[in-house]
Order: C-alpha cells, then sequence, then structure tokens
C-alpha cells in the first residue's frame, strides 16, 4: 500500500511551517487559513519588520508575502531573503492584486518560487506551492 504523503509535509514527515507576511489583515487570514486547513503550522505578521528573525528562529519553510507593503516592499525583502545564505532553500511565494503579467515580471527578478493572484488565493494557493515544493525537489 503506498503512503499518500501530504504537500505540506518535508522529507522528514514534519510539518512544514509558513511564513504570512500581509500588511491587509483579510488577505492574511485568508492564506493563514487555506495553509491551516492543509496541515500547515503557520506564523504571520501584518508587516516585514523582524521576518527574518522569525523565519531563522522558528525554521520557516515557506514565506508567503504581499508585493504591496508600506515598510518594506514584498519584492525587496525577497531579495534580501535570497541574499541570505542561512536561507538558501525558502520557498517564497508572492501574492498581489496587481495584474498577473506584473507579479510574475516581479517574482522572476527576485528569484520567488511562486506567484498567487490575491483574487485567486483560495483555488491557487495550494497547487502553486506544490508546485514550487515539486521545483525546489528537482535537481539542478
Amino acid at each position: 500500500m503506498a503512503s499518500d504523503v501530504s504537500p505540506c509535509h518535508g522529507d522528514d514527515g514534519l510539518m512544514t511551517k509558513a511564513l504570512v507576511i500581509d500588511d491587509d489583515d483579510i488577505a492574511r487570514e485568508m492564506i493563514v487559513s487555506v495553509l491551516r486547513d492543509d496541515g500547515y503550522e503557520t506564523f504571520d505578521l501584518p508587516s516585514p519588520i523582524g521576518a527574518t528573525q522569525l523565519i531563522l528562529k522558528e525554521g520557516i519553510e515557506l514565506v508567503i508575502l504581499d508585493l504591496i507593503m508600506p515598510a518594506l516592499s514584498g519584492d525587496k525583502l525577497a531579495r534580501m531573503l535570497r541574499q541570505n545564505q542561512r536561507m538558501q532553500g525558502l520557498i517564497i511565494v508572492l501574492v498581489s492584486s496587481s495584474a498577473i503579467d506584473q507579479l510574475r515580471a516581479v517574482a522572476a527578478s527576485v528569484q520567488a518560487d511562486a506567484v498567487v493572484y490575491k483574487g485567486d488565493i483560495g483555488s491557487k494557493l495550494l497547487p502553486a506551492l506544490a508546485s514550487a515544493r515539486s521545483a525546489q525537489a528537482r535537481p539542478a
């Protein structure tokens, strides 16, 4: 009998820890709800302030961040995370209400693993995460 491994569990079988960063309370709560319903252990912040410390302290494996935030934009934070040697395996997903083509262009420039239009969170977030995890698991 084959065992089914949930996409939110890592190779070690432990639950994936996800951090959601969005200044919009409703959007943040919706993303957290989708993740929790799928078995992710979630953390959330209303701004990028303190994100790096939380990621390192809690062993966060996945960061979902809004592109447009007042304190520090999601693309700038994503760029900073990619440059941090201690966060090389981090999966980064950008979310925004911006046009999807614009979101994809920004994601490519900061090496984000996936993008999801905010209006599609309920239907496209989990497939985007599964795809990003599969791509990361493939040998380079």
